[in-house]
């Protein structure tokens, strides 16, 4: 089989390979062996980890015994992100992004095991889901379009707004990403607070629709008003190269506390913020993932998938 991670270290500087080995505590047994093997292939020395000196048969014995290895990269990249890619093919890729997002609800069953727990606890009592649409607007046609475009539409904007820039510095799709969080904020903070009516009378699609074309609009004027600053452009290459660690956790805490205005929050509820946010954090994390190690179209399609079942969830109950 081929390695998948080889590609990607062939694009990749000597400097960087040598990291590579320095930290081989960061990366996968595929990734090591691939910088291994384009260093030999540029003729150039480094000292070897203890598993790339082991015999290949010992090395294989060792993958056996140790399991879950997308569980151990998944956690791996959580606590040390980086932006190796994985080079394969279309169904290679779309294998290894099922297997991680296998991993992403493996690692939210406890939780699922908590909650009754929790629930006992004199009280506390959880925040309640708000309803994706007001059951008076409801027709078929629209709802069927809705469970359509929701979907796709909401996983490409969210994934353009909090990880489209996580990968080596890119000044578009920094301003992207930047002018479309500022725009996410500044729309709901209207419809929540100055004019939350301003949907009456609509239906849910047309709702979703119009909320998106407002977001584009108010993203274009950010992103002009940022491209054309040179000063900002420095400053976020400069976190990028020092701080990327940093920039990787902001956009998963800005993710998962985005999604608190889903929930009506009671003082009794505020407890149980944590178990609230660890799914939205889960999934921050698996989105991240998918964006750096296979492209933002694998983020995309995972995330609309997420959405889709958890739409015809929704819909199952309401029928």
């Amino acid at each position: 089989m081929i390695n998948p991670f080889l590609a990607g270290m062939n694009k990749r500087s000597t400097k960087d390979l040598k990291q590579v080995i320095a930290e081989s505590q960061k990366y996968t047994a595929e990734a090591i062996e691939a910088a291994l093997v384009v260093l030999k292939e540029r003729q150039v020395e480094v000292d070897l980890p203890i598993v790339a000196t082991q015999p290949l048969s010992e090395q294989k014995a060792v993958r056996k015994k140790k399991g879950f290895r997308f569980l151990r990269h998944y956690v791996r990249f959580i606590l040390h992100p980086d932006v190796h890619a994985i080079e394969a093919g279309l169904i290679g890729k779309t294998m290894i992004a099922l297997r991680f997002y296998a991993v992403s609800i493996l690692l939210y069953l406890p939780l699922v095991y908590l909650l009754p727990l929790l629930a006992k606890i004199p009280g506390v009592s959880f925040p309640t889901s708000k309803p994706i649409f007001p059951g008076e607007s409801l027709n078929q046609l629209d709802l069927i379009m809705f469970v359509m475009v929701m979907p796709p539409l909401v996983g490409l904007v969210e994934e353009f707004a909090f990880r489209l820039f996580l990968d080596r510095f890119n000044k578009k799709y920094a301003y992207i990403s930047l002018s479309m969080i500022c725009s996410y904020f500044i729309i709901n903070t209207f419809a929540m607070l100055l004019y939350p009516d301003y949907f009456e009378g609509t239906g849910i699609t047309g709702q979703l629709l119009f909320t998106f074309i407002m977001l584009g609009a108010f993203s274009a004027i950010i992103y002009i008003a940022l491209s054309n600053s040179p000063t900002v452009t420095k400053f976020l290459e400069n976190i990028w190269e020092t701080d990327f660690k940093k920039v990787f956790y902001l956009s998963a805490i800005i993710f998962a506390v985005s999604h608190l205005r889903n929930y009506d929050w009671e003082p009794q509820s505020f407890i149980l913020l944590p178990v609230v946010l660890f799914p939205y954090f889960n999934y921050a994390f698996l989105f991240s993932l998918l964006r750096i190690r296979l492209g933002i179209v694998y983020a995309i399609s995972i995330h609309a998938l997420v959405d889709l079942i958890a739409v015809l969830i929704f819909v199952s109950k309401m029928s």
